[in-house]
């Protein structure tokens, strides 16, 4: 009788199979997110930020992306409210539809004439020295993706041993989190819709009046009124008709 025994291919990493089984046990995008950061922080990647943006050109609250991200509120306002996802250099790698993976110390450490001094100095400050960029593909034309983690490493050489060993097991856990978080009905989860802006959403793609929906909902105009601002917000829009555009752009609208 011939004895088999099992072993793993060359390269296999155990752990990213026990991350793959724990994201599959979340219910929810926000606790696949939580299981993402807590298995890039063994890695010794400290902060990370997972973003979908439109490709689309035009105004900027159409191109705004949307984020989970793990770095501190403060920052994120502060990036958010300069539009630093218009100067980042790792936010025109994702649009640029680039497969190759972007290391930061090519602008934080290296800065280029192309490079805005008020992010350079802002990411500096904030302490994002060494980090990665990962494009992913999204099934959705219309968007581009990716997810940036900044390592805890402070110095090169310490970075780049820590890319050696640790750099393909984190591309894998990125990309099993993609697998789940880019279908449309996870993507409604970024925005936080309740069921009834969702409705309230769904009507207005197709052309119906506050009136109208208020009728087919059984609710009173003051209440859609007050469901579609909420959405409007949401959304990061100012008015109903960019709020079906952004909401179209990322295939949010399945009955």
């Amino acid at each position: 009788m011939m004895n088999y025994s099992m072993g793993y291919p060359a390269g296999f990493d155990r752990n990213l199979l026990q991350f793959s089984q724990d994201l599959w046990n979340c219910s929810s995008l926000q606790s696949r997110w939580e299981e993402l950061t807590s298995f890039a922080e063994r890695l010794g990647f400290e902060k990370g930020a997972y973003i979908i943006v439109p490709k689309i050109e035009g105004r900027v609250e159409d191109r705004q992306p949307i984020c989970l991200s793990n770095h501190a509120d403060d920052w994120v306002d502060h990036y958010n409210s300069h539009h630093y996802y218009f100067k980042d250099p790792g936010m025109d790698h994702l649009l640029s539809g680039k497969k190759a993976d972007q290391l930061w110390t090519d602008y934080t450490v290296r800065p280029t004439g192309k490079i805005d001094e008020g992010f350079f100095h802002d990411v500096r400050s904030a302490g994002l020295k060494f980090g990665v960029t990962i494009p992913v593909d999204c099934s959705n034309k219309h968007l581009v993706g990716g997810a940036s983690f900044a390592s805890c490493e402070r110095t090169q050489l310490g970075f780049d041993a820590q890319m050696t060993a640790k750099y393909p097991i984190l591309k894998g856990a990125v990309q099993l989190f993609h697998t789940y978080a880019q279908e449309p009905e996870t993507l409604s989860e970024f925005f936080g819709f309740t069921p009834r802006e969702h409705e309230c959403l769904l009507w207005l793609t197709a052309g119906r009046a506050n009136k109208e929906i208020a009728h087919i909902l059984n609710l009173s105009e003051k209440t859609v009124e007050h469901h579609i601002k909420r959405a409007c917000k949401k959304l990061r829009v100012t008015n109903r008709t960019h709020a079906v555009a952004r909401a179209m752009t990322f295939q949010l609208l399945s009955p």
